[in-house]
């Protein structure tokens, strides 16, 4: 593939320089190539600015349909502009720019260039260039794509300047800036939002109706809105740039080992960097080619821990990738803190990807091209406001056609319509009904629950970067965890070992210091990633304890620990109370722990016998096994490894070979010829305890009936151990162990299962009685092996059995767990996921609510980061979030009902002539309404988890019923004040029925527009009281001391209006077109029926819309047959006998 403009070399291809690329993990995006059309331009653009420009504003809001509009569809190779997608669907407008490589010569002129141009588009900061070959623009891929290991060190001598001139020109500068935008362009942005184009036309049509007080209050509302929300996003703008931003100097190698220092933005694919000793924050991606390096990698994985970084071994037929070979990788945005190599030699590193191309650039572009929020909530809330749309459009109808059709009798005899008469008061009353059904302040309102949820988060030292994750949390159904650091604690001890004794394993030994000098010994004191940081010891607490209790010590070659020009990386000793006295061993190379191999490994020698290196390997037992000679496997491996796994204890187990190897041979040696043909030389033993918090949090959750999976890297054994001791798996409840294996020729899956006793021990078949009648009476154990097999080549429907039967996954890698979580998540559950960020970061990335164990403040690797380093977090996330989501629908519910009352209010006051007074709207829109909002969501959490979970649909027929039933009680009590002010049966002397007198006047103030407004107030407070939900999922409005002062400030103003007309009332009631009411009894009568209403519909949303058997009759109405999940259909579909219905004659072992 040749990216059109490429240049040639002679004796060379482009295709070594530039790689352009198309697979499954980077599919590319629809592209649409359009050219500029003055004819369509010349068209369109005066339609857009006719109807007030209104026309423009939807050009703003829809770039990529006013391009089809304005643009001319043509070849991409013609383009001019693209519309492409983006991975979630969204279309963005891309403008194709042109980049020119210079004329550059060697002396000997030896190289020919036969172009100077290259066509290319920025999409969500990645670089795509237009490839003839394949008529599109194409992902530009970095030096490390489609190379070969030996490839990759081929290129070690650095790039020459015409080569370092076609990559920068192509690539472009090194750069991940985040540009904080003018303080202009950010309110230019945010004043043309769909919220405040609307708020605009609002104000016009409340000024043509002189509304100007009402109209001063949302312009001052909106400015305080639009002031906090710049001061938001400013101030997250320049977090994040100054988190971005990264300035320092590099020194590269150009032009056959040429050393310069240049600025690290000025770095392209290809370059060869110089790590120097004391470490460096890497500028970009690298693969390091010669040395070792101790980085620390807390900024892209919030693992704290430093990890030690080897070079790149020089196998010619395995192709590099950053995910399989990151042990030797240097991602952009962490810290390189020492360097390690012999003879003054520099520690190289190959540049692989730069500027948003690497790790660090992927982070920041997740955080600028975020995954749209779609949840089910904002989906119905369109539909909803659509449907207010509706109702405020028939509104206008009936206000036009009401208007059209009634007269008024002229002084002179004459009858015309309203309409005619007044066109411009009484159409504009049609308009005012659009602005009270949709209430403006709507979008804002719903996101106070949040707002506060996250504060009480904060509180509870649990941070949030993402925080339209809160109401997903409100619906979480499974929670994953991880085991080491997450529910056992993050430090092990050491607590034995087990040595072999002829062709068996032996007694454990307590002390390891008391072993003789042996392999075990010399493994526990050099196979580890320990390293001196600042005159500490640091590394892995299970390494760490496990060299303590060898009580051995360690130290660097030189007083200065970042000097590192001997033979050897460090050297360990024995205690000067030991018998082995004298004894170094020098620890020459490391093949750091690898998630995927599950194992380390070391190469290592004694001091006296520079001629033998010794590799000493320890991992997990079931990966070591397979590396050892037969005939050393100990006959009783898988009895002491289940005996010791089924008590929860970590088990390790340790091999060494020796190989006659000079030690400079052994610095480019594969691990693949180290790590074989070895000795087992026995067990290290490991105690790593339950956290005191775990098995209470697991029993809370279980209780709420939320399910918890256990998501890990360890023994099966072991993290069923675990699992039954916190109480993920009942001690009553059978586990059965699910193996997959890949069997015969044409490669057929066969699954079998065994069960296990509570004890680790497998019962006989003929001992299974248990019939599972419920699915939580037995749980599928599942290794990573099997789970990749069952995933590849098994039937979906037996896939889908293993995740809502499986409880523990073990020996899963950080790719499987991302899956794993995906997998739940495609069946319907709302998915949690807890882990200490390690190798957890892309399942945390995954999950609906992705929880973080991490000292930082805020982690990149999970949308929320708890700095209580145990899982009492989980729970109170999930109660924050269930606040959140019932105080938004609370909060939806009012401000819709609000609105709706209004509506009502208004139509009525229509019908009679007259309207709501400019600050009777005030007074409603401000006090009753926004003030309302603002306490309603100061309920905290509910301290206590239910099973059940809040409703999370508005478009429902259990809304719909309630809607429809407070809108009847709304109509109904309005009605009933009016009749009861106009009905003969009470003749009051005082009331004169309202006529218009004059049809010009805006609101003519009469007895009618007393009575609606005064019984709306109550509807209002009535509304709030009843809709301010509390238990189970909130604390009871009465702890909101808040909401019940406003509440009782409000009911006595109320009151106080109606019943107590003082001297100085009078005025007030004029300046809110208020008439007062002479008659007391008749005051005290439309008191006692909005005491009545509050009544009512307090009772009706507590008790009765909130019982089962409402519950029960909305089911019938809905005539629901079927789950809405698909776990719950798989649930439903599994054979009570099933699996043991399904075992295979010949039983597979669990090793």
């Amino acid at each position: 593939m040749k990216p059109e403009g490429a240049p040639q070399r002679k004796g060379s291809n482009y295709s070594d320089v530039l790689h352009t690329t198309e697979n499954d993990l980077n599919p590319l995006p629809p592209q649409s190539g359009y050219r500029f059309s003055v004819v369509k331009t010349l068209l369109i653009y005066p339609l857009a600015i006719l109807p007030l420009g209104a026309g423009l504003l939807l050009a703003y809001w829809y770039r990529a349909r006013w391009v089809r509009l304005t643009y001319s569809p043509c070849p991409l190779s013609m383009a001019t502009t693209v519309v492409m997608s983006d991975a979630y669907g969204q279309q963005r407008v891309c403008r194709v720019q042109v980049a020119t490589f210079p004329n550059v010569h060697n002396a000997d002129d030896t190289i020919e260039i036969t172009a100077r141009t290259v066509r290319y588009l920025t999409h969500c900061r990645l670089r795509y260039l237009y490839s003839s070959d394949e008529e599109k623009f194409v992902l530009l891929s970095g030096h490390d794509h489609g190379r070969t290991l030996a490839g990759i060190h081929e290129s070690i001598t650095g790039l020459s300047d015409w080569e370092y001139e076609q990559r920068k020109a192509t690539y472009g500068i090194n750069s991940i800036d985040v540009p904080v935008k003018p303080l202009l362009v950010m309110l230019y942005q945010e004043v043309l939002t769909p919220f405040y184009a609307f708020q605009v036309m609002c104000l016009v049509i409340w000024y043509y109706e002189e509304y100007y007080y009402y109209g001063a209050f949302i312009i001052l509302s909106s400015l305080f809105s639009i002031v906090y929300s710049l001061y938001q996003t400013r101030t997250s703008a320049v977090q994040l740039h100054e988190l971005v931003r990264l300035a320092c100097t590099v020194t590269v190698m150009r032009n056959g080992r040429e050393l310069r220092d240049v600025p690290g933005e000025s770095l392209v694919p290809g370059d060869i960097i110089v790590i120097p000793p004391t470490g460096i924050s890497m500028p970009c991606d690298a693969v390091l080619l010669t040395g070792t390096a101790i980085v620390n990698e807390a900024s892209l994985t919030g693992e704290s821990i430093p990890v030690t970084k080897t070079p790149l071994p020089q196998t010619t037929d395995d192709l590099y990738n950053p995910d399989r070979h990151k042990q030797h990788t240097l991602f952009g945005g962490t810290r390189v803190i020492q360097t390690r190599f012999y003879n003054n030699s520099s520690v190289l590193a190959v540049v692989t990807r730069t500027a948003f191309s690497t790790s660090k650039g992927s982070m920041v572009r997740s955080i600028l091209y975020q995954k749209p929020f779609n949840s089910k909530f904002y989906r119905d809330a369109f539909i909803f406001i659509g449907a207010l749309g509706m109702i405020a459009a028939g509104g206008f109808l009936f206000s036009f056609i009401f208007y059209s059709v009634t007269t008024f009798v002229q002084p002179d005899g004459s009858t015309i319509s309203y309409l005619k008469l007044s066109p411009d008061v009484y159409a504009l009353r049609g308009f005012d009904l659009i602005t009270i059904v949709v209430p403006p302040a709507l979008p804002v309102a719903i996101t106070i629950g949040t707002i506060y949820a996250v504060a009480r988060l904060k509180t509870a030292k649990i941070f949030c970067i993402a925080q339209q994750r809160v109401n997903l949390c409100g619906k979480i159904k499974l929670v994953c965890f991880d085991k080491t650091g997450t529910i056992t604690e993050e430090s092990v001890k050491t607590s034995g070992i087990l040595q072999m004794a002829g062709n068996e394993l032996c007694t454990e030994v307590q002390d390891p210091a008391s072993l003789p000098l042996c392999p075990i010994l010399i493994a526990m004191a050099t196979c580890h990633s320990l390293t001196w940081i600042n005159g500490q010891l640091q590394g892995d607490p299970l390494e760490l304890d496990m060299f303590d209790a060898t009580k051995w010590t360690i130290y660097e070659p030189e007083s200065d620990p970042t000097k590192f020009d001997l033979l050897v990386q460090a050297v360990v000793k024995p205690p000067p109370t030991s018998d082995h006295v004298g004894i170094e061993v020098g620890i020459m190379k490391q093949f750091p722990f690898s998630s995927e191999l599950q194992r380390m490994c070391v190469l290592a020698r004694t001091l006296d016998n520079p001629q033998l290196l010794n590799v000493y390997v320890k991992g997990a037992p079931e990966k070591v096994k397979d590396l050892c000679r037969p005939e050393t496997i100990p006959v009783n491996f898988k009895e002491v490894l289940r005996s010791l796994t089924q008590k929860g204890l970590r088990v390790l187990a340790v091999a060494h070979r020796s190989m006659d190897l000079q030690w400079h041979k052994s610095e480019n040696i594969e691990r693949e010829l180290v790590e074989c043909d070895l000795e087992f030389d026995g067990m290290i033993i490991m105690k790593n305890s339950l956290k005191p918090e775990s098995a209470p949090v697991i029993t809370v959750l279980k209780n709420a009936d939320i399910r918890t999976v256990m998501v890990t890297g360890d023994n099966l054994l072991t993290a069923v151990s675990v699992a039954r001791e916190c109480g993920m798996i009942p001690q009553h409840h059978q586990a059965i162990v699910m193996k997959a294996e890949i069997q015969g020729q044409d490669s057929q899956p066969a699954v079998s299962y065994e069960p296990l006793n509570a004890d680790g021990s497998v019962p006989e078949w003929h001992e299974m009685q248990i019939e599972h009648s419920k699915p939580q009476d037995f749980h599928l154990i599942i290794d990573g092996k099997s789970f990749a097999v069952v995933k590849e080549h098994c039937t979906e429907d037996l896939l889908n059995k293993l995740l809502v039967k499986g409880t523990v996954f073990a020996r899963m890698s950080p790719d499987q767990k991302a899956q794993l979580v995906v997998g739940l998540q495609n069946l319907g559950y709302g998915v949690s996921m807890c882990g200490d960020g390690a190798n957890d970061c892309g399942a945390l990335k995954a999950a609906h609510a992705g929880i973080s164990l991490s000292e930082a403040e805020a982690s990149v690797a999970a949308p929320f980061t708890s700095k209580v380093p145990n899982i009492t977090c989980v729970p109170k996330v999930i109660m924050e979030g269930r606040a959140a989501l019932t105080t938004m629908f609370s909060v939806f519910k009012f401000m819709s009902l609000y609105a709706l009352t209004q509506f009502i209010s208004a139509t009525i006051l229509y019908v009679i002539g007259t309207n709501l007074g400019d600050f009777q709207y005030l007074y409603i829109d401000f006090w009753l309404a926004t003030i309302f909002v603002f306490v309603m969501g100061l309920n905290a959490a509910y301290p206590t988890l239910v099973k059940q979970r809040p409703e999370g649909r508005l478009a429902s027929v259990n809304m719909l019923v309630r809607m429809v039933v407070h809108v009847v009680l709304i109509v109904g009590f309005q009605v009933a004040a009016l009749y009861y002010l106009k009905s003969p049966t009470w003749p009051w002397s005082w009331y004169k029925p309202f006529v218009i007198t004059d049809p010009t006047e805006r609101v003519p103030v009469c007895f009618e527009n007393t009575i609606i407004f005064t019984m709306a107030t109550f509807q209002y407070t009535g509304l709030a009281l009843a809709l301010s939900i509390g238990p189970p999922y909130r604390k009871p409005s009465y702890t909101n001391w808040s909401f019940m002062l406003l509440l009782v400030i409000i009911c006595f103003t109320n009151v106080y209006l109606i019943l107590t007309p003082a001297d100085w009332l009078p005025p007030l009631l004029d300046f809110m077109s208020l008439k007062p009411v002479p008659s007391i009894t008749f005051r005290v009568g439309i008191l006692l029926l909005d005491f009545v209403y509050i009544t009512l519909v307090f009772l009706l949303e507590t008790f009765v819309m909130s019982s089962r058997l409402f519950h029960r009759a909305v089911k019938i109405i809905r005539c629901k047959r079927r789950h809405n999940n698909p776990y719950k259909h798989v649930l439903a579909s599994i054979d009570p006998s099933w699996p043991l219905s399904e075992r295979r004659e010949t039983t597979a072992h669990l090793f």
